[in-house]
Order: C-alpha cells, then sequence, then structure tokens
C-alpha cells in the first residue's frame, strides 16, 4: 500500500465555549443580565454573535431562565447545589463533571456581559498556546487591566477548582495563578467592556 508523500495536517484542534449567565447581577438591579437588551437584543446574543464562528460548540451556565437560554444551545446547565453563591467558580465546580466539555481540546470561557468580543480571540489564544505547549490556561491582558474572566483552557484543570473552592479561595485570579495561567496580550480594552450596570447598557 501506498503512502502520501505529502505531509499530513495535524487534526484541528477542537475548541469548544461556555458563557457565564448565572450571577445575581446585583449591579443590574437584579434582573438576569444575559436577557438584558441592547439594541433590542439580549446580550447573551451579542456574545453568542461574536464567539459561535470561532467554536465548535456552546454551553450555557444559568441558574433561571434556563427555557429560555435553552433556545439558544441546548447544552444548559445550572450551578451545582453545593457550589451555588461563589460566583464565577460555582460555574467551573459544576463544569468539571461534565463530559461533553471534556471532550475538548480547549474551552474558551467568557462572561455574557461583553457584546463586544473581537472576532480573533480564540485564534490569538490558539497561537499562543501552541507556541507554549506545557501551558495548560490563558486569559487576557489589555493596556488597561487584566481580565481573568476571560479564559482559554484545558478542560482538564477545571477538576482543581473543587478543591480550589473548598480550600475557601474564591477569586478567579489566584486559581489562575494556581494553574501557571499566562496572559494573552490584546491591544484594545473596549473589546473587553463588560455592561454591568444600566447606565453600562445606555452608554454602549
Amino acid at each position: 500500500m501506498k503512502t502520501s508523500n505529502f505531509p499530513q495536517s495535524p487534526p484541528a484542534l477542537k475548541t469548544f465555549a461556555l458563557i457565564l449567565a448565572g450571577g445575581l447581577a446585583g449591579r443590574m438591579g437584579g434582573e438576569d443580565k444575559g436577557l438584558v437588551l441592547l439594541d433590542g437584543r439580549p446580550l447573551i446574543d451579542h456574545v453568542i454573535g461574536k464567539i459561535r464562528p470561532q467554536v465548535g460548540h456552546i454551553a450555557i451556565s444559568a441558574n433561571r431562565n434556563l427555557e429560555e437560554y435553552a433556545r439558544r444551545s441546548p447544552h444548559i446547565f445550572p450551578d451545582a447545589r453545593q457550589w451555588r453563591h461563589f460566583g464565577p467558580l460555582s460555574a467551573l465546580c459544576t463544569a468539571a463533571n461534565d463530559l461533553q466539555l471534556a471532550a475538548a481540546d480547549w474551552l474558551l470561557i467568557v462572561p455574557c456581559d461583553m457584546p463586544y468580543l473581537p472576532d480573533d480571540l480564540v485564534a490569538r489564544f490558539e497561537t499562543v498556546s501552541k507556541r507554549t505547549p506545557l501551558c495548560n490556561a490563558f486569559y487576557v491582558e489589555t493596556p488597561v487591566t487584566m481580565h481573568y474572566n476571560i479564559m482559554y483552557i484545558r478542560p482538564q484543570i477545571l477538576q482543581s477548582a473543587i478543591p480550589y473552592l473548598f480550600s475557601g479561595m474564591k477569586t478567579l485570579r489566584s486559581w489562575l495563578q494556581q494553574q501557571r495561567a499566562r496572559p494573552v496580550r490584546f491591544e484594545f480594552d473596549g473589546h473587553f467592556t463588560d455592561l454591568n450596570t444600566q447606565t453600562d447598557l445606555q452608554e454602549g
């Protein structure tokens, strides 16, 4: 049997996304932030529109209005009871036992209130991950700040979020530091504007 003389291309990386929409949205008056309208469309629809062309699958972490979110993706899950009220880490601990997410090579994690995410978000993360193959976690850095809530991680490291939370630690920053996560530089901070209040929505 003859073999081709042409080099074989490596298989494409399987990148999934997890949108975090389970927060209490206290600064939004308790409204379900992902469903608050911006230019006549729910915030989460803006986020999905940005990341859908960049990933192979989208899951949503939500704790209310599950039927409404299920119209956008059949892969919906609320925080497990034992992890509730710990912010984004609740979703990470719950996602740690999600077999569908575990099947991905990489997992993009974004909040539901960032409607202006860049079109090359995954491509930039992927490029840096290939240069640093021993690193399992990355996050966004801009000239203005670090955005720890925008992550590109190996799904397997989600398991470490469980003992981290049990230890009393509660911040994404410290968890990412434990994973030796590296920042990926993006020059325009406006892509990562989060709309936390009604004023933000009006100005957005």
